[in-house]
């Protein structure tokens, strides 16, 4: 009776921080995925010489155009021309398909990365008519005070945050 009045104390207090350490390496693959993608898109562009985006696609084979869809999973593709940069069209050569996230994790957007990212030839982040600047946040149930973001500036940088978006705001998953 000692041994399982032990036991059962120990599974108390080891099964939150498990259920922590989960959630925390899924909120570390799903960010991790998505800076897989812009890297792949922005080698891509420059490798082409042409726009390569990376949008927001709840069925695998076109851009969903709003930004609840990044948790339903993404595309990238090479545009094959100027016109249509961040709509995949006929003439488009799609380059990689990405599934949905983890039915706990979500991504919330800032800037005017909602939909899509594009790079441009260059590697710079852009249509050829705009600059594209914004953050990319994963959000689990946990809120904004364990959010991970991807702050994308339009010279095609980007880095990683846990506390501030690319206009120097709180992160927020919303």
């Amino acid at each position: 009776m000692v041994a399982v009045a032990i036991g059962a104390l120990i599974m108390t207090m080891a099964v939150p921080s498990f259920r922590n350490s989960i959630n925390n390496q899924r909120m570390t693959t799903a960010t991790n995925e998505l800076v897989m993608a812009l890297t792949l898109a922005k080698s891509e562009a420059i490798k082409r010489v042409s726009y390569v985006t990376v949008c927001a696609s709840t069925n695998g084979t076109s851009c969903a155009g709003n930004d609840t869809s990044w948790n339903e999973g993404w595309i990238i593709f090479a545009n094959s021309g100027t016109t249509t940069i961040g709509v995949l069209d006929g003439t488009d050569e799609l380059i990689r398909v990405h599934s949905g996230l983890h039915e706990d994790l979500s991504v919330a957007t800032l800037g005017n990365v909602e939909s899509f990212v594009s790079f441009r030839p260059s590697g710079t982040l852009g249509t050829n008519a705009s600059n594209l600047a914004g953050t990319l946040t994963t959000c689990d149930k946990r809120g904004a005070s364990s959010a991970t973001a991807i702050l994308m500036q339009p010279s095609g940088r980007w880095q990683v945050s846990h506390d501030e978006a690319h206009d120097a705001s709180a992160l927020t998953c919303s």
